[in-house]
């Protein structure tokens, strides 16, 4: 601990008015010497204030308030940036991303079951040091508090299979300063760190559930292994064994001024900056970036022996480049140059935010050399709207361009960029900003058991999201919720032990937005026969491919298409439902085929099949219908397809009889002016004929089938 660390508590009674908060009656307040804290109270709902005092050099990124006297608290709110967790039945602890800098403060109301509660209150600097703290501020009632909604408050374990922490130095030594980096821990939870049975420090975990800590091992410690452990308040624990030195009795007078620093980081990493100067030394340590424009500058004194480290978390948003990093004792200086390198192996970024009706969208970035790529264009509902297939050259660089139809649907697009394993997706919008949309897809089609299905999430930057897996039989097998990170995405994994064979849907959901995604544990291959099935014979580049088939219930199904010259262009898992029947909608003849014939391919195990497809150019012109027969019986599937239509287009179909409308379908066109659906007819539907109508703006065209007795 620091020997700022505040060591009384001064109550004043003072006037407050505030912007955010409105009252007008004396409080009661807690002052330290770097931190001040005021609050007001009315019906059993108090409003506290911490303040960063502006002779302060810290900056506060966590606070903590505990009742006393046996009181609890019910709820809580809080400003903008800010998230609350209950850590006790008594306490409640609030963390921020956005450190709270000197000369700041922040508000938090709070609820409590006395009227006039009495609270103790400590505050943490961005290395989760305690730079303040008071007890005993008694509340007097006041004014009105502001209607906010109110969040009810929860708890949970902390230690998750996930969780990790390491030891820096990892050959700690008797009376030296240890510090402990922690990730994938449960967000804003309570831990406490032991070193064997001694208890050293008790803190909360960040909105990342992440950590750092720093304590001094105790002089009295014996130099022998000793395991450090990370507990929760669940009783759950990590710990790591490492042998503790016996106390350095090197001198660290005229010590050289050293830096450790690794010369590449990534986003997300903790960039640890390590090394030795003169003894109790105070260093200032600032990091530049490519501009010489300073970011970040924190002071940090080096250990009685000369070491000194510390750390500095890359953030998930800053700009890949050259950073500088220089650290100083007021005599020598060291400078150390460091990169910021993406983990991706594709990289694209669009050349605009916002597009109009009319105009190119233009993406170009670098991706994997020598390698095939697909590339897939959903529009703001979520249908595929283009797709291509590119063989990147040795340079590994890509250029996307897609003209935008005069009468394109305005809003959020999206592009996934899709090599090898790797997946990206760049957003931009059309006639307004793009707006982060709900997207998640999983790693895999079918699990065993034993294996851990991955869930990537993209949303709004730290959105709160629930997940829901349903299981066989459609009940709820397996809730939880995370936040998503100040980038806007999020990996989730979760075990499958007790789930047993057959197919499940993770629903992933924020407010009435959600995502749905199938998946299988435990299938087989098929022993049977395996049919398949296109909407039609002869297709057009951009054309979607809608199929159906049949094989024996509940298992794994490949879809393979495959161009002229035999390469498989894409490859999907599907799997049958009850009745052994599939069909899908996600392979699509790529913008930029080739003419001549296709194949499309359908295997499980040893059975396979085939169905060649031609493909030709689109001769535009007026709008045609086809459908795969002109007589049908109830309960029959409908294949309707067709060109002639707008490009990227919204197009009705309706299905009439005389002039009564009987079902209406909504599709999007393909980026050539192609289109294709399937309907199912009713059960109930009486013989006779009836009409299908597309309508593409002011155009439409019309052709009759026929329903015949079953």
């Amino acid at each position: 601990m620091k020997e700022r660390l505040v060591k009384g508590v001064i109550i004043t009674i003072m006037l407050v008015s505030a912007s955010l908060f409105i009252y007008g009656n004396p409080q009661i307040s807690g002052a330290g010497e770097l931190v001040t804290v005021t609050a007001t109270n009315h019906d059993q709902v108090t409003v506290v204030e911490y303040k960063n005092n502006e002779e302060n050099i810290f900056d506060i990124t966590s606070v903590v308030l505990k009742v006393d006297d046996g009181g609890s608290f019910k709820s809580f709110k809080t400003e903008k940036g800010w998230l609350g967790k209950k850590t006790d039945a008594d306490s409640i602890t609030f963390t921020s991303s956005i450190p709270l800098k000197p000369g700041q403060s922040v508000k938090f109301g709070v609820k409590t079951d006395k009227s006039t509660p009495v609270f103790n209150w400590n505050a943490f600097d961005t290395e989760g040091d305690e730079i303040g703290s008071g007890g005993r501020i008694t509340i007097a009632s006041q004014g009105e508090i502001p209607h906010e909604t109110e969040t009810p408050i929860t708890g949970q374990g902390g230690i998750t299979e996930q969780s990790t922490f390491k030891i820096i130095p990892d050959t700690p030594r008797v009376g030296s300063t240890l510090r402990i980096i922690g990730e994938n821990f449960a967000p804003t939870t309570n831990l406490d760190f032991y070193i064997n049975d001694l208890k050293m420090e008790s803190f909360v975990s960040d909105e990342k559930g992440s950590f750092i800590v720093s304590t001094k091992i105790p002089e009295n410690q014996l130099s022998d292994r000793a395991d450090f452990i990370i507990k929760d308040q669940s009783g759950h624990q990590k710990s790591v064994s490492l042998r503790i030195q016996v106390e350095s009795s090197r001198p660290s007078e005229g010590v050289e001024l050293t830096a450790n620093i690794v010369p590449v980081v990534h986003r997300g990493d903790e960039m640890v900056i390590s090394g030795t100067s003169a003894s109790s030394n105070t260093l200032t340590i600032s990091l530049a970036d490519s501009n010489g424009q300073v970011l970040t500058t924190k002071t940090i004194k080096a250990e009685g022996s000369g070491n000194y480290s510390t750390s500095h978390r890359i953030a998930s948003d800053a700009k890949f480049g050259e950073y500088t990093i220089t650290i100083t004792d007021g005599k020598d200086t060291v400078v150390r140059k460091v990169v910021l390198e993406s983990t991706q192996k594709i990289n694209l970024v669009s050349l605009k935010e916002k597009y109009n009706p009319g105009e190119t969208v233009t993406i170009n970035g670098t991706v994997i050399a020598d390698a095939e790529m697909e590339l897939i264009l959903r529009n703001p509902v979520g249908m595929e709207i283009h797709s291509e297939q590119r063989h990147i050259g040795v340079n590994g660089t890509l250029i996307f361009s897609y003209p935008l139809d005069p009468g394109i649907r305005e809003g959020t697009y999206v592009l996934f960029a899709i090599q090898e394993k790797e997946i990206t997706t760049v957003l931009f919008g059309v006639g307004q900003f793009p707006s982060p949309p709900l997207i998640a897809t999983m790693d895999s089609l079918n699990y065993k058991t034993t294996e851990k299905p991955k869930i990537n999430i993209i949303g709004p930057p730290s959105a709160t999201i629930n997940l829901i897996i349903i299981d066989p039989s459609d009940k709820q097998k397996f809730t939880d919720s995370f936040s998503l990170g100040v980038d806007g995405y999020h990996t989730y994994s979760f075990n499958l032990t007790g789930y047993t064979s057959g197919i499940y849907t993770a629903v992933i959901s924020r407010g009435n937005v959600q995502a749905e995604n199938k998946f299988s544990v435990g299938l087989q291959a098929s022993t049977g026969k395996v049919t398949l099935r296109t909407l039609q014979e002869t297709y057009h580049p951009g054309d979607p491919i809608l199929l159906i088939g049949e094989s024996n219930p509940n298992v794994i199904i490949t879809i393979s298409l495959i161009n002229p010259n035999g390469t498989k262009i894409k490859t999907q898992d599907l799997f049958t439902d009850k009745k052994g029947t599939y069909s899908s909608s996600v392979f699509r003849i790529p913008s930029n085929a080739q003419t001549g014939v296709w194949k499309i391919e359908a295997g499980s195990g040893i059975n396979h099949i085939s169905k060649d497809l031609r493909i030709t150019q689109s001769t535009g012109g007026s709008i045609t219908i086809n459908l795969d027969k002109s007589s049908f019986k109830t309960d029959e599937i409908v294949q309707i397809s067709g060109d002639g239509v707008s490009m990227s287009h919204t197009i009705v179909i309706k299905i009439l009889k005389d002039k009564e409308e009987i079902d209406e379908l909504s599709i999007v066109s393909t980026g050539i002016g192609a289109y294709g659906t399937i309907w199912r007819i009713p059960t109930d539907m009486s013989p006779g004929t009836y009409i299908i109508k597309v309508i593409d703006g002011t155009k439409s065209a019309e052709t009759t089938f026929t329903v015949v007795i079953r």
